[in-house]
């Protein structure tokens, strides 16, 4: 039977769950993939609960868990696609009409390419402030940088960002 401590740390994790899944869909670019993301931090956050140093920061570090389970993913993935002879495609979007859809799936693979052209330590801090909403405190912690050095990497990687698409992926 877990104590009063740890059902109040397992609460709030639990209020991170729209901002974890969020923080996956950002490095995963797929629903499913997020989801199974976001279950294994959970999974891992929760086997590591006990162990947990400061209670008060528990937002914080469950989003250093996410973020380390998300680039993991993606090195894995790295790692399959040598081996793989075809991508697989991507989700469906929800079509509300033929025009707005094709209109929709080429604004988002624009940004898809964009964030995935920015260097690694950009597109971390882009997507855990984009997708995540952590504050520049927060984003500090979570990836080990100062507030200043996280808003550069994040002033850079809109920049390219929005580079990339009025060049339209040129």
């Amino acid at each position: 039977m877990p104590t009063d401590e740890e059902a109040r740390l397992f609460e709030d994790m639990m209020a991170c769950r729209e901002v974890i899944f969020r923080i996956c869909l950002g490095f995963t670019r797929n629903p499913a993939d997020a989801e199974d993301l976001c279950q294994d931090v959970y999974l891992k956050a929760y086997g590591r609960l006990a162990g947990l140093r400061q209670p008060s920061s528990v937002k914080e570090w469950l989003y250093r868990v996410a973020r380390t389970t998300c680039l993991d993913h993606a090195k894995r993935r790295r790692v399959l696609r040598l081996f793989e002879s075809s991508g697989r495609p991507e989700a469906a979007l929800d079509p509300r009409t033929p025009e707005a859809s094709a209109l929709t799936k080429e604004r988002l693979s624009l940004l898809k390419a964009a964030i995935s052209r920015l260097p690694e330590k950009q597109r971390e801090v882009f997507i855990l402030r984009e997708y995540g909403r952590l504050s520049y405190e927060e984003l500090g912690r979570a990836v080990g940088a100062k507030a200043g050095t996280v808003m550069s990497r994040l002033n850079r990687a809109r920049a390219a960002v929005a580079r990339w698409i009025k060049e339209g992926g040129t």
